[in-house]
């Protein structure tokens, strides 16, 4: 090879041509490379929203790019290095490697040569870069994560942005499913994945805590050290939060070494200690896809509309609240952190006192239950309330969950805020209904039929309030808009009162649910003195509803946009 000024013919016959020979030579798999069309990165920021949205962007285009591996090409979320041919000197090739290297901000590498000098570049945990002219061509054994020279401080962390967590973490899972040779099943991988993100929080809040302690969530030199030192740190939080880590696949870290290194790797520089709890949960759901969301009847609910409704809720001190489908626990956080911020005047043992005697939660998913005790934990709840199991079967509960005869005791919470599995496929079978005597279920006074558990839930929050407590629910619109379900308002007749029903536009949850949902919100009625409230228009409002025009004012305030609660109804 020769050195050329050339950036057409010439460089591409002396220069790339070679190189593609030689990296096929090395190993790299002829899938991994691409060279022919030109992969672009964007040009700016703006360019990178555009491509994230698939729309189409403007770019940089760059001479050959290696992808992590075949099954992911051209997939932005797993370019690995980026190699320049076009500059005659060092100094430029680094210059614009650089450039590139911090548009694409998910490959680890970048690699110049102009047939005669070298020059790599590795991103380091810290964000910056380390340079070693003179390298030789990457070879697909090589270690591509490089620990920094000088160890990570609480300082060196970066506030994290929503799009580069989202984009790390689905990387992250790239890897684990294409590389990791212990754990071969996908709920299996997610839990561990889990213990590594509760790692990663606890290690940021030690240091936070210590600012001129190294970070024990770091990567090291080599891989085998970085997967000790982790480990080790796995078994002390076991050790400090035991009730987060209370079942037997919890007993260790279940990934190879590799896959702890680069998971490290990926996270140590990302400040996770600060981001809300919402954004944590946020970015979890990376590794749900869509059609087990939609399978299981599982919706994430937008941080937007969960901060609305539980303002419009009004949570207060006196209230116990309960969430019986309670997911990652967006409720529940926000429910403490809407107490802590009317009474920031009690110091954090009192709000930790309060949470163990004022929130509780249930969800079938062992995983949701483990990351929402975790948030709860981290952000100084102290409390561990929220539980596994199924909210709906309840003869279930003597064998499979003796503890939910506890959590789930009728007529002992003020307030039930949830939004519960539904979907005409996800249903209830008139056995269990029977077993466990939904009315809600009742065909006649003998016969029961089977049910959406979207409805199931309705009775099983009735049951939960106490009278006069209140319900929030996200529910679909066609329950009470739609003649199927005609039958609902006679059974909702002497045990609720819609006082509220806000519209949650169908945007919020972008692709996750296309059903259109509200938030709708009731009062738990006495049966006593239901005919005469029922036959007084004018009967007062309970304590916790307030006045008609305030309830609106305070939900304009909680960020209404499309992505959140828009407008609003309230029963007069």
């Amino acid at each position: 090879m020769k050195n050329t000024e050339d950036t057409g013919g010439l460089e591409h016959s002396d220069v790339r041509l070679p190189l593609i020979k030689e990296l096929l030579a090395l190993g790299w798999s002829s899938k991994q490379i691409q060279w022919n069309p030109e992969w672009k990165v964007p040009k700016n920021p703006s360019e990178h929203s555009r491509r994230e949205a698939g729309q189409k962007y403007t770019g940089f285009p760059v001479d050959i790019i290696i992808w992590e591996s075949e099954a992911r090409r051209e997939d932005p979320e797993a370019a690995l290095i980026i190699f320049e041919t076009k500059r005659p000197s060092v100094a430029e090739g680094r210059t614009q490697l650089e450039n590139y290297l911090s548009l694409e901000y998910t490959a680890k590498m970048g690699f110049w040569t102009n047939g005669i000098d070298t020059l790599a570049i590795h991103r380091l945990p810290s964000g910056k870069f380390s340079y070693h002219e003179g390298a030789a061509i990457p070879k697909p054994t090589d270690t591509f994560s490089i620990a920094g020279d000088v160890p990570l401080q609480y300082r060196d962390l970066e506030e994290s942005k929503p799009h580069i967590l989202r984009a790390k973490l689905d990387r992250i899972f790239g890897v684990i499913s294409a590389r990791d040779t212990v754990s071969t099943r996908s709920d299996q991988r997610l839990n561990q994945l889990c213990n590594l993100l509760l790692i990663k929080l606890a290690s940021d809040q030690a240091a936070k805590r210590n600012q001129n302690d190294t970070l024990a969530f770091q990567p090291m030199a080599p891989e085998e050290d970085t997967a000790q030192r982790i480990r080790q740190e796995f078994t002390n939080l076991r050790t400090t939060y035991p009730v987060i880590f209370d079942s037997n696949n919890d007993n260790e870290l279940r990934f190879n070494d590799h896959t702890i290194h680069e998971v490290v790797f990926e996270l140590a520089s990302i400040k996770l200690v600060d981001v809300t709890p919402e954004t944590i949960s946020e970015a979890f759901q990376v590794f749900r896809s869509a059609n087990l969301k939609s399978g299981e009847g599982q919706y994430f609910t937008p941080s937007r509309v969960i901060r609305s409704a539980v303002e419009v809720m009004d949570i207060n001190y006196e209230d116990r609240i309960i969430d019986p489908a309670c997911g990652t626990g967006g409720f529940l956080v926000e429910s403490f952190l809407s107490i802590s911020r009317k009474h920031s005047n009690l110091s954090l043992a009192d709000h930790q006192k309060w949470a163990r005697n004022h929130i509780f939660g249930v969800d079938r998913d062992d995983i949701n239950v483990k990351l929402a005790r975790a948030i709860m934990q981290i952000i100084g709840d102290g409390s561990a309330n929220i539980e596994v199991g199924d909210s709906l079967r309840q003869h279930m509960w003597p064998t499979d969950y003796p503890h939910l005869d506890r959590t789930l005791q009728d007529g002992t919470y003020t307030c039930v805020i949830t939004n519960p599995p539904f979907g005409r496929s996800l249903r209830m079978s008139a056995k269990d209904a029977r077993l466990s005597e939904f009315t809600i279920a009742k065909k006649n006074k003998d016969t029961y039929r089977e049910l959406e558990v979207g409805l199931i839930f309705l009775e099983r929050c009735y049951r939960l309030l106490v009278d006069n407590g209140r319900l929030g629910i996200i529910l679909p619109e066609t329950y009470w808009f739609s003649s199927t379900y005609r039958w609902l308002r006679d059974w909702l007749e002497g045990r609720f009162a819609l006082r509220g029903m806000f519209n949650i536009p169908m945007e919020a949850f972008q692709s996750f649910c296309r059903a259109k949902t509200n938030f709708y919100v009731f009062e738990k009625l006495p049966i006593t003195n239901y005919r005469e409230r029922s036959g007084r228009p004018d009967a007062p409002q309970p304590s916790w509803f307030r006045q008609n025009e305030i309830v609106i004012s305070s939900a304009s305030k909680c960020g209404i946009t499309k992505d959140g609660i828009d407008r609003v109804i309230v029963d007069t």
